[in-house]
C-alpha cells in the first residue's frame, strides 16, 4: 500500500521562485518519497503557494521524515491538507 499526501507550501517572501521552491523539496525527500502532483494555486494580493502531492510508503515514520524535510526547508512554511490511502 502506499498513501498520497498533499501538502501545501506557502513562501515566506511573495516573489519566491516557486521552480526553484519545487526543485528543493524534490532534492530534499527521504527514501522512498516521490513528488506525485504539483501545482500553483494564488491565494491573493500575489501571493502564491505550492500544492504538491507526494507519494510514499506506508510505513511508519515516513510521513515524519518528510515533515522533517519539509521543515528543514528556510523559505517557506507548510501544511498538510489531506492524507490518503491509495
Amino acid at each position: 500500500m502506499v498513501v498520497f499526501m498533499v501538502i501545501r507550501l506557502l513562501p515566506n517572501d511573495a516573489d519566491a521562485d516557486i521552480g526553484r521552491i519545487l526543485e528543493s523539496v524534490s532534492k530534499n525527500l527521504p527514501e522512498g518519497v516521490s513528488v506525485g502532483d504539483s501545482k500553483v494555486e494564488d491565494i491573493g494580493f500575489g501571493v502564491r503557494a505550492l500544492v504538491v502531492g507526494f507519494i510514499l510508503p506506508e510505513l511508519e515514520g515516513v510521513g515524519e521524515k518528510l515533515e522533517t524535510c519539509l521543515s528543514a526547508l528556510q523559505e517557506v512554511e507548510y501544511e498538510v491538507v489531506s492524507v490518503t490511502r491509495v
